[in-house]
């Protein structure tokens, strides 16, 4: 048997279900760091075969450099989540044992998603992801709006297991088999494509969509961001967004990469409706998480660029972009979940008036994040549009450059008025100053990668195509 990070994380998951029963008092402590040990030992296992290639179980599971590095991403963006629960959880709701073996067990899931080969071993990992993420959502069960969110999100995430299967049935029904490495040999021997093989694409894409929240899909993104607890928002505005792109870009290239001019005109029109949906729906938004909900729209149709024309280079951008993405996100969360009057958090707007005068430190950060996020140079969410855009262009895609360079001029009024507020607003009541250490140097650090990133983006480059060519050789 082949041990690959998964199972280590599932034995270990199974090892701390058995025990979490005996663990009294403040047992979500001890999980927690059980939890975090784990994710820092399965990326010791993740980077020992990064630059491996094996078909295993049957052609199940692919390992591979694309599939290795997604994990890497992926690991790391868990581990701060649960360092943010370790240093920053003023919620007693979620002061569960379950709460840590939920994100690991999410976290499996999301795994497996990426070295999914075939479409059944991709659906089930889809479910262990999203069972682990709707039962996360509604984990306040005290609090209306997180349980109206896990419903909410339930519902919709049932509806996309739905359009999934009835996607793969239609491919199955044409090809007789779910293996993407099957589909590939079969796809190329066939001159034109058939009506019913490009519906089953399309559904599949659907709900795929539904799980980055690509317009038109997003009608859930935020509801659930805005009634799910702040440290799960953030862990959904990140992780399983990752993994959801991985799974679209290996769907996509390795078995349909012979049909790129079909489904490159459906990642076309999904990338300028979440543009145009993203950066104008949070423009009347009055809550960060909302707001933050839009935005996450806006960056997934940016990404979605890169993927239109379907080659390595498109491929590398948007591996660069979700790296920079998970700094830039993450660090806003971090500032967010320290948001507080007289012990109670609060996620308005409004409240960041005056920030600066309140806390100094953390609002320059902030300021960092969000100029991060509108693309303004030199910090390094412009180097990741920057290469998005220079991708369009070398494709000859200068209607959708313009539009993502439209939707960024959009996106950065509402980032802008973030920063006017923190820091030329009078306050209407002071913020608690009670931040730990522990926060203020975990932003310093989100807040200095993000300056100092453009500064040496070959190694980045370098990376990423390293690990794009890796996923085409397959093909």
């Amino acid at each position: 048997m082949i041990f690959t990070p998964e199972i280590f994380l599932a034995l270990n998951v199974l090892l701390l279900l058995a025990i979490s029963p005996f663990l009294k008092g403040n047992g979500y402590v001890i999980a927690a760091y059980s939890s975090l040990l784990l994710v820092i030992i399965a990326q010791y296992f993740v980077f020992k075969d990064i630059f491996h290639f094996e078909e295993i179980y049957n052609g199940f599971f692919v390992i591979d450099s694309f599939g290795s590095f997604i994990k890497s991403l992926l690991l790391i963006g868990t581990g701060i989540i649960l360092y943010i629960y370790l240093i920053n959880n003023k919620d007693s709701e979620i002061n569960k044992i379950e709460f840590p073996i939920l994100i690991l067990l999410s976290v499996i899931g999301m795994m497996l998603m990426v070295s999914s080969n075939d479409i059944l071993s991709l659906f089930v990992a889809m479910e262990l992801q999203s069972l682990s993420l709707y039962i996360l959502v509604a984990f306040s069960r005290n609090d209306k709006n997180s349980s109206e969110a896990g419903v909410k999100y339930f519902v919709l995430g049932s509806l996309s297991t739905c359009i999934f299967l009835f996607g793969s049935s239609l491919i199955y029904g044409f090809f007789g088999t779910t293996n993407f490495t099957e589909i590939s040999n079969l796809i190329s021997q066939i001159n034109d494509m058939p009506l019913i093989l490009i519906f089953g694409v399309v559904f599949i894409l659907v709900s795929l969509s539904l799980k980055i929240s690509a317009a038109p899909f997003h009608m859930w993104t935020p509801d659930v961001y805005q009634g799910a607890p702040t440290i799960i928002t953030a862990f959904l505005s990140v992780v399983p967004k990752i993994a959801a792109f991985a799974v679209i870009i290996r769907f996509l290239v390795v078995p349909f990469g012979e049909i790129t001019v079909d489904w490159g005109k459906i990642i076309l029109i999904l990338s300028i409706t979440s543009m145009v949906v993203g950066s104008l729906g949070a423009l009347q938004q009055t809550e960060l998480k909302r707001l933050l909900a839009y935005s996450t729209i806006n960056h997934v149709g940016f990404m979605l660029i890169g993927l239109v024309s379907g080659s390595e280079d498109g491929i590398i951008a948007i591996c660069i972009y979700l790296m920079l993405y998970l700094l830039m996100n993450i660090g806003v969360f971090v500032v967010i979940l320290n948001l507080s009057r007289d012990n109670v958090h609060v996620t308005s707007i409004r409240d960041l008036a005056g920030y600066f005068s309140n806390n100094s430190l953390m609002a320059i950060c902030m300021a960092i994040f969000m100029f991060s996020m509108a693309g303004i140079p030199p910090l390094s969410g412009f180097l990741g549009k920057l290469i998005i855009l220079n991708v369009a262009i070398d494709n000859n895609l200068i209607f959708l450059a313009i539009i993502g360079v439209l939707s960024s001029v959009i996106a950065a009024f509402y980032y802008l008025r973030i920063i006017k507020l923190m820091f030329f607003d009078k306050p209407q009541d002071e913020l608690d100053l009670s931040i730990n250490i522990e926060t203020k140097i975990l932003v310093t650090v989100l807040a200095f990668l993000n300056v100092t990133i453009l500064f040496y983006p070959k190694f980045f480059l370098d990376l990423s195509a390293s690990i794009t060519y890796s996923l085409y050789s397959v093909n």
